[in-house]
C-alpha cells in the first residue's frame, strides 16, 4: 500500500452481494459494518466510501475495479459473520486481484469467533479486527496512515513477515450511546426497505427497520456466540428514540424491530418505551427470554402495538435445555407462551435439534410438542449448528468432529453431527427437518 503520511488514505467499506443464501437481491443488512463505517466517517481520519453490492448491476468485479480505480482506494474493510465465509472471500479475492496493493481489513463475528481460522482462510486479507469495530478501525487507519507498527493498536490479527500476530484484546464500548448512528444512507437503506427481507409474503406492506438497543448478551448459551464481547450492554432510551426520529424522519417507516434479546429484564424500560412509542404510527416487535415473560410485562404489552414477541424456545426437552444452558424448563416455556397467547400477543419462536445430549428419542419427543402447538404457538424447525466461536464448534473441533476448522469455515459451516445421536438416527431427523421446511440441509460428516 502506498501513501503519503500527510495525505488522508481513501478507505472504502464494502457489502458484497449476498449469494450464500440462494437468494440474490435479498439479505439481512449487516449492521455491524454500518456502525464502523459511521464511526470512522466521525473521526475524519481518512476519506470514507462505501459500497453495497446488492443495490448495484453488474459483474462485482468489474463494478468493484472500476470503483477502486475511480476513487484510488487504499484499504478495502469487509466483515460479517461466519456463515457469510464464501460471500466475504469472493470480496477479498477480488480486491487482491484488482490491485495488490489494496490493504484488506476483515472484521465482524467471523474473525471475533476465531481469528487464526478466520485469517488463514482469507488467503488475502492483510489485518483481522476482533471484537467491536469502532475504535480499532480507526486507530487501525491512523498507524497506516503514518506508517506506525500495528503492534500497538489493541484488537488485530495481522501477517507480518509470513507470521501472524494478535494484538492485546480490546476493551468493550460501555458508553454505547457516544457512537453515531449506523451509515444508512452509505449503503442504500432505503432500497434495502425495499426489498423487506426479513418479511413473510403477508407482511410485504412493511417497511422494517431494525434498532439495536443493546450489545452483548449475560447468558453463554452453548450453541451462541457473542461477538461484540462478554459484557452486556443497554442504550438509554433516549438514544433509542433520538435513532427512531431520525429513522422516520427519513425513510418510510412503518414498523420497528426492537433487536436486543435481553431488552425486558427491566420491566419499568419496558413500560417506559411502551409509552414513549404511543406517539408513533409503527407497529413494532420485541425479542425477549422465555425466563423475562410474566404477567406484568404481558399486560403492558398487549396494549400497545407490539405485532410480534420473537422467543427462543430451542426444546421441549428439560435435560436438552440443560445442556444447551438456556436456564429455563419446559414447564417455563409453555407457562410463558400460554400467557403471551391468552393476551393476544403474536409470538414467535424456534426449535432447534441437534444439542450434544439430543437423542433420537428426545428429539421426537420436541417434534411430538412442536406439531401440538405450532399453530398456537408459531414456531418454526431447524437444525442445530456448531458456528465457530460457540462452545459446541468448541467441542466439535476437540472432539475431531471438525477435524480442519479453516475447511469448516471455507465450507460455509455445515452442519455437523455433535449429537448424542449415531449419524443413521442423525440422518433420519435432518430428513425429518428437511421435510417440515421444505429445503435441503448442508450436511458433512468430517470424521468419516
Amino acid at each position: 500500500m502506498n501513501c503519503r503520511s500527510e495525505q488522508k488514505l481513501n478507505v472504502l467499506y464494502l457489502i458484497p452481494r449476498y449469494l450464500t443464501y440462494g437468494m440474490a437481491g435479498h439479505y439481512v443488512m449487516p449492521m455491524g459494518i454500518l456502525y464502523v463505517s459511521a464511526y470512522v466517517k466521525r473521526s475524519g481520519v481518512c476519506n470514507v466510501f462505501t459500497l453495497n453490492m446488492n443495490h448495484v448491476e453488474g459483474p462485482e468485479y468489474e463494478i468493484l475495479d472500476r470503483f477502486c480505480k475511480e476513487h484510488q482506494i487504499n484499504v478495502i474493510g469487509v466483515g460479517g459473520l461466519s456463515g457469510e465465509f464464501q460471500d466475504l472471500a469472493r470480496m477479498v479475492d477480488y480486491a487482491h486481484q484488482i490491485n495488490p496493493e489494496i490493504f484488506i481489513v476483515v472484521g465482524g463475528g467471523i474473525m471475533t469467533a476465531d481469528p487464526k481460522t478466520a485469517i488463514e482462510a482469507f488467503e488475502y486479507a492483510d489485518v483481522g479486527v476482533i471484537g467491536e469495530g469502532e475504535v480499532t478501525s480507526v486507530e487501525l487507519i491512523e498507524a497506516l496512515t503514518n506508517h506506525k507498527s500495528l503492534s500497538n493498536v489493541r484488537g488485530l490479527i495481522y501477517r507480518e513477515k509470513g507470521s501472524l500476530h494478535r494484538t492485546s484484546p480490546r476493551a468493550e464500548i460501555m458508553d454505547l450511546d457516544s457512537l453515531p448512528f449506523p451509515d444508512y444512507e452509505g449503503f442504500n437503506y432505503d432500497l434495502y426497505l425495499e426489498q423487506n427481507p426479513d418479511l413473510s409474503d403477508e407482511e410485504k406492506k412493511y417497511s422494517q427497520v431494525s434498532v439495536i438497543g443493546g450489545r452483548s448478551c449475560r447468558y453463554n448459551c452453548t450453541f451462541c456466540f457473542h461477538p461484540s464481547g462478554t459484557k452486556y450492554r443497554q442504550r438509554t432510551l433516549d438514544s433509542i428514540f433520538s435513532e427512531i426520529d431520525y429513522l422516520i424522519a427519513h425513510y418510510n417507516i412503518s414498523y420497528i424491530a426492537l433487536r436486543e434479546e435481553l431488552f425486558a429484564i427491566d420491566n419499568q424500560r419496558v413500560h417506559e418505551f411502551c409509552r414513549r412509542m404511543e406517539k408513533y404510527d409503527v407497529d413494532w416487535s420485541i425479542q425477549l427470554r422465555i425466563d423475562s415473560i410474566n404477567q406484568e410485562l404481558v399486560d403492558i404489552l398487549k396494549v400497545t402495538r407490539c405485532r410480534y414477541v420473537f422467543v427462543g424456545v430451542e426444546s421441549a426437552d428439560d435435560t436438552v435445555l440443560r445442556s444447551m444452558r438456556k436456564g429455563i424448563t419446559r414447564v417455563q416455556i409453555e407457562q410463558a407462551l400460554d400467557m403471551l397467547h391468552s393476551a393476544g400477543l403474536n409470538s414467535r419462536s424456534g426449535v432447534i435439534f441437534g444439542d450434544t445430549v439430543e437423542t433420537f428419542e428426545t428429539a421426537q419427543s420436541t417434534l411430538q410438542w412442536f406439531h401440538q402447538n405450532k399453530h398456537r404457538y408459531r414456531m418454526f424447525v431447524d437444525m442445530i449448528i456448531s458456528f465457530p466461536g460457540s462452545m459446541l464448534y468448541r467441542r466439535a473441533c476437540k472432539n475431531g468432529i471438525i477435524p480442519n476448522p479453516v475447511q469448516f469455515l471455507k465450507d460455509g459451516c455445515p452442519i455437523v453431527n455433535v449429537s448424542a445421536m449415531n449419524d443413521h438416527e442423525f440422518e433420519r431427523l435432518v430428513k425429518q427437518i428437511e421435510s417440515i421446511n421444505q429445503r435441503k440441509y448442508h450436511v458433512k460428516y468430517y470424521n468419516k
